[in-house]
């Protein structure tokens, strides 16, 4: 009898981990509460539930019905703590306890666990501080929800009556109601760092520089382009990633994907954001097709098994991509009503790009949200030489061409290619 998997969430990025599924002889389900349309993982699947995945009830209830083998959250921030919660209840493997996902989930508990084992955290300061205008902030400071994602609710802030605005802000976007306020990092190097965690041992995935939209664009936070293998490799390896190990030891973590973020400051790497799952992005899918390393049957294995396979044990030798320069580019638009989209079945034509991601389609309307869901696609492009790859990103630009009602082109937020090294 075949194996049943139920993957929470129908997101394009959850296609290829169905269709690797189906290729193992898996049977698969994919729950939601979105249509068909909107939920393109659900069209491949073998059976597509319109359950929400904060209805956990109902969830355990109908895996219960169709005798479930396993779950998995491959990528969403709001799965988390729901995939935790219907594991334990079936009984089915799981990344980790709910103790270790309240802390991965809520940003507070994660700065409190870093300072209690040593890893650097960016200057905080409380909502307190700014009862009243203090002249003991530095300004500018960023302001954000405590357990929100995609950049959303989030506000750089250069002056005391800024403040309370953002403040409002960050707790309409928090399911918690919590904020925090940090110094606000400026130019400095955001990094993604992706590990697993593999029978206790930890296991580097990557590390990619990612590079945030200017403020003035209006996407704080947002970001334009990931790029690997990162040019700061040297400080994340040697001066972070042993006080990042003995944390992850100290939690209890045994098997689980894990990622956090955070500034190349100086020497020191100070992380700001967490979570038990991979990074949205296309990463995973290019790394198979660069390397022959696949994540996606890994994680199916261990929602099955409760343990990675072996080969799980070697990823870190996947990190210099075989000479490859990889980037994910996010193509951002202002508000506006798509009326036109022109360019796509060139772009993926184009050599050395990899993969097209777009996310709306003509007749949708693009709100002021001033975060990732003003992103149009997201392109992977992967190549050897770094010229030609600035070269791929300019031509992205000058192939993709998406219209309003009024004829005029929404794109916005330009990434310079020549930053990349």
């Amino acid at each position: 009898m075949r194996k049943k998997l139920l993957i929470l969430a129908g997101a394009g990025l959850h296609t290829e981990l169905v269709l690797t599924a189906k290729r193992m002889g898996i049977e698969t389900y994919v729950t939601d509460c979105l249509p068909l349309d909107k939920a393109p993982a659900k069209a491949v699947a073998d059976h597509a539930w319109y359950l929400d995945i904060t209805e956990t009830d109902a969830i355990v209830e109908r895996c219960r019905e169709e005798k479930i083998d396993g779950v998995i959250n491959m990528y969403y921030n709001p799965c988390q703590l729901p995939y935790q919660e219907i594991c334990e209840r079936l009984g089915l493997p799981c990344f980790a306890t709910k103790e270790q996902h309240q802390i991965f989930t809520d940003k507070r508990l994660f700065l409190k666990a870093c300072a209690e084992n040593g890893v650097d955290i960016i200057p905080q300061y409380s909502v307190e501080d700014f009862a009243s205008d203090n002249p003991n902030v530095e300004y500018p400071v960023y302001v954000k929800p405590s357990d929100s994602r995609g950049s959303r609710g989030q506000s750089i802030c250069h002056s005391y009556g800024e403040v309370k605005a953002a403040i409002l802000r960050a707790k309409s976007e928090s399911t918690n109601g919590e904020v925090l306020i940090e110094k606000y990092m400026g130019h400095a190097q955001d990094i993604t760092m992706c590990y697993f965690m593999v029978d206790g041992e930890l296991r580097m995935e990557y590390i990619v520089d990612k590079y945030n939209a200017n403020p003035e664009d209006g996407f704080p936070g947002s970001v334009l382009c990931g790029a690997a293998p990162s040019v700061n490799a040297r400080v994340i390896t040697e001066n972070s990633r042993p006080q990042v190990e003995r944390m992850l030891k100290n939690l209890g973590f045994i098997n689980a994907p894990v990622f956090v973020q955070g500034f190349v400051d100086g020497e020191k790497f100070r992380v700001y954001d967490p979570a038990l799952r991979l990074p949205a992005g296309l990463y995973d899918l290019a790394l198979r097709d660069i390397t022959g390393f696949d994540l996606f049957r890994a994680m199916i294995e261990f929602a099955l098994n409760g343990k990675f396979p072996a080969y799980m044990h070697d990823i870190e030798k996947t990190i210099p991509l075989n000479g490859n320069h990889y980037v994910s580019m996010w193509v951002f638009l202002r508000p506006g009503t798509i009326s036109e989209i022109h360019g796509l079945d060139k772009l993926r034509s184009r050599e050395h790009v990899f993969s097209v991601m777009p996310k709306y389609k003509e007749g949708d309307k693009i709100e002021e949200w001033r975060d990732i869901r003003q992103s149009f696609c997201e392109v992977v492009i992967f190549c050897e030489d770094i010229k030609e790859l600035r070269g791929a990103i300019r031509g992205m630009y000058s192939d993709l061409e998406i219209l309003d009602e009024n004829g005029k082109d929404m794109k916005t937020a330009f990434f310079d290619p020549d930053i990349l090294r």
